[in-house]
């Protein structure tokens, strides 16, 4: 694998895990947030009906056991109004809502049940409504953000159950019935609002990182996928380009210059084999059109046959030296080919080839275009073996890895064309 490719695909694996949770624990710091908001103006609202309102005095057995000094009805509230007010922090701080939210609902349904022994059910059956009446809906979003779904719902119907009959309840019974069950059914409608909008917030999160999480999944499988897959065309091409040209070179010495020829193409193809796994770290320098037909113009000198290489690039029309090695090489390969295959396999090349042969490199804006031109015999493109490396993988994959295009176009006794392309629009694409 590309050592270009490990810390992309180490920074997939670290935001696949990272990215199960990212939706919901927004959802849920917003929540809270809303959570500290409703706190602070219920809890307002409900401190000042506190203040103004007498002190109820508890059932005469009530204050024996506890002193008659003590104003219990203070103390309870002094006690849920501080819970109040840490759930109104940790939504703030956006940290322990769940637990100072359960607190406060756990706290709201003691204090509803002791509520007629302590107040010596003063508000029974009165108009006016008390003032743990505007905490009511406070307690069942606390407890929609705190409890599991089963237990949020059974909270939110419970508690204003049990609200509407202290609300209702008298000294001496039921007293104005119907203003504890339109109390209770306030509540249970506003409360269940409230408990289905966090479960559909948090459904939907957890879709959304669900959703998230398998498109990174896919994302890590198509950055492997091709990670080996340009693996794989480097090997083709390294093999096709220097280890079978050693093997052919070898084959055919007949003659001690040849031997020699043979042997420094076999040293090339090894020293290429040990530079193949070598990181060449992030090369980002920049080679000139003008350059690359000057090195052009040296191949084709070491090629059997004469090509003429001609440059209409700008001086300044530069590429990176990435793409400037794959479209050399890719251009070498083609003309490879040209002096192999365009005379023909019966042609008698002893007195030289007839086929003209030329390198055109040139450029136009945001675009290098190197073109390998002959005019020989062609061949038919789509009646290349599948198992042929030179066009497909020396030429045309490679031109592929780096971001650019390669086109081949051949005509059966009207010759063969190669045209090399690279943008920087393509290497955005």
């Amino acid at each position: 694998m590309p050592a270009d490719d490990a810390p992309v695909l180490a920074t997939f694996e670290a935001g696949r895990r990272r990215s199960r949770v990212f939706t919901s624990t927004r959802v849920e710091n917003m929540i809270g947030l809303a959570l500290a908001i409703a706190v602070l103006v219920f809890g307002a609202q409900a401190l000042l009906f506190a203040t103004m309102s007498p002190a109820p005095q508890p059932l005469p057995s009530l204050r024996r056991a506890v002193g008659g000094d003590v104003e219990i009805s203070t103390l309870v509230a002094g006690v849920l109004f501080a819970a109040l007010a840490a759930v109104a922090l940790a939504g703030l701080l956006r940290h322990g809502v769940r637990i100072a939210g359960g607190a406060f609902a756990l706290l709201y349904l003691a204090t509803l049940i002791a509520w007629p022994m302590y107040t010596g059910f003063v508000f029974g059956g009165q108009p006016e409504e008390p003032w743990i009446w505007y905490l009511l809906t406070v307690a069942t979003a606390c407890a929609a953000v705190a409890f599991p779904q089963a237990w949020a719902v059974a909270y939110t119907i419970g508690v204003p159950i049990l609200y509407g009959l202290v609300r209702s309840l008298g000294p001496s019974g039921f007293m104005r019935l119907q203003i504890g069950i339109l109390d209770a059914i306030y509540g249970i409608v506003f409360g269940m609002v409230i408990v289905m909008l966090a479960v559909m917030f948090r459904q939907t999160a957890q879709r959304v990182d669900a959703a998230r999480d398998a498109a990174l999944v896919r994302y890590d499988r198509a950055v492997r996928a091709h990670a080996i897959e340009a693996e794989r065309v480097e090997v083709d091409a390294l093999v096709h380009d220097n280890v079978l040209a050693a093997l052919q070179a070898a084959e055919r010495a007949t003659g001690a210059e040849r031997e020699r020829a043979a042997v420094q193409i076999s040293q090339h193809a090894l020293t290429e084999l040990r530079e193949a796994g070598i990181d060449p770290g992030d090369d980002e320098s920049s080679v000139t059109l003008r350059e690359m037909a000057g090195r052009l113009s040296i191949a084709a000198r070491m090629m059997e046959h004469e090509f003429t290489v001609e440059s209409t690039a700008a001086a300044g029309a530069v590429v990176p030296q990435s793409v400037a090695n794959a479209m050399g090489l890719a251009a070498v390969q083609a003309m490879v080919n040209s002096a192999e295959h365009a005379d023909g396999p019966d042609a008698d090349t002893a007195l030289g080839s007839r086929v003209t042969r030329r390198v055109v490199v040139s450029n136009a804006p945001s675009t290098a275009t190197i073109e390998v031109i002959d005019d020989g015999v062609g061949f038919d493109v789509d009646g290349v073996p599948t198992d042929r490396l030179g066009v497909r993988v020396s030429i045309v994959e490679r031109m592929a890895a780096v971001g650019g295009s390669a086109h081949v176009r051949s005509v059966l006794g009207d010759g063969t064309s190669v045209v090399l392309t690279w943008s920087t629009e393509e290497e955005r694409a």
